[in-house]
């Protein structure tokens, strides 16, 4: 009886230190007008050589790094239809027993949704440690604060205005207006898929007769897993008029950003 308690000590240490063998550690961020930058980092005993690490998106392996067959280093690129997967892992001490594998997940198409990344990291014989560690890719970026033009038509009273807002982000943002307390519906609302900041460019235009002196704003908003996140509101200003607009000139805005 003594033997089997004392077996299933050791069988308990041994299983302790393998959960402890291997920490790693996956972050990320977004780098505007680059996409996401993910990077995970791994730590393995003193007494242990790294074996591999391996890549994983959407539960679907695609990485696999090796020093004993790609040495301190390895790089890759991978393009598809909808992104673009760029890796760089690097030993960064003797048996790579550190190190990092860096991910630049650049989307080419506005993403259907969240990505999910997985970071699996081995040990060398006799242990064959592992770790993994997975980490959601949240496909949202925040709106940025609402920008605010405004013109005067020349073919009505100066307190005729014609404003546009604008805003970006991810998923495309929602752009609302409100005169005083007012909400108000807005005249024409566009929206574009920009691959050089990899994000929804939006805009909103709206006439208005000014009879007093009641707060415009336009509030940029995106909703993402249930969650309202609002950009800075943009406010009207009469002393920010830009220039005078005519009727036709108007109208080819508006047709011009039919056709976009």
């Amino acid at each position: 009886m003594a033997f089997k308690m004392g077996q299933v000590t050791v069988i308990m240490a041994f299983m302790v230190t393998i959960a402890r063998a291997i920490d790693v550690n996956v972050t990320g961020e977004w780098e505007p007008e680059r996409g996401w930058e993910v990077a995970c980092s791994w730590q393995t005993l003193p007494n242990d050589t790294l074996q591999s690490v391996r890549l994983y998106f959407n539960d679907q392996q695609f990485m696999v790094y090796r020093p004993e067959l790609h040495g301190r280093r390895v790089y890759d690129v991978l393009r598809g239809t909808d992104k673009v997967m760029t890796v760089n892992c690097t030993a960064l001490t003797y048996r790579a027993q550190e190190g990092q594998c860096l991910l630049l997940l650049e989307p080419i198409q506005p993403p259907d949704g969240n990505y999910n990344y997985s970071c699996e990291v081995s040990g060398e014989r006799p242990w064959f440690r592992i770790a993994k560690k997975d980490y959601v890719i949240r496909a949202f970026v925040p709106p940025s604060d609402a920008t605010l033009t405004s013109k005067q038509q020349d073919d009505s009273s100066l307190n005729r205005v014609v404003m546009n807002c604008s805003s970006a982000g991810l998923p495309a943002p929602t752009l609302s207006w409100t005169v005083g307390d007012d909400k108000v519906q807005a005249d024409f609302s566009g929206r574009s898929w920009s691959q050089t900041s990899k994000l929804w460019h939006v805009w909103s235009y709206l006439s208005y007769t000014r009879n007093d002196d009641s707060q415009v704003l336009c509030s940029p908003e995106v909703t993402s897993d249930d969650e309202i996140v609002r950009g800075k509101a943009a406010e009207y200003n009469s002393a920010n008029n830009l220039s005078l607009i005519g009727a036709a000139e108007l109208t080819a805005i508006v047709l011009t950003l039919n056709n976009v």
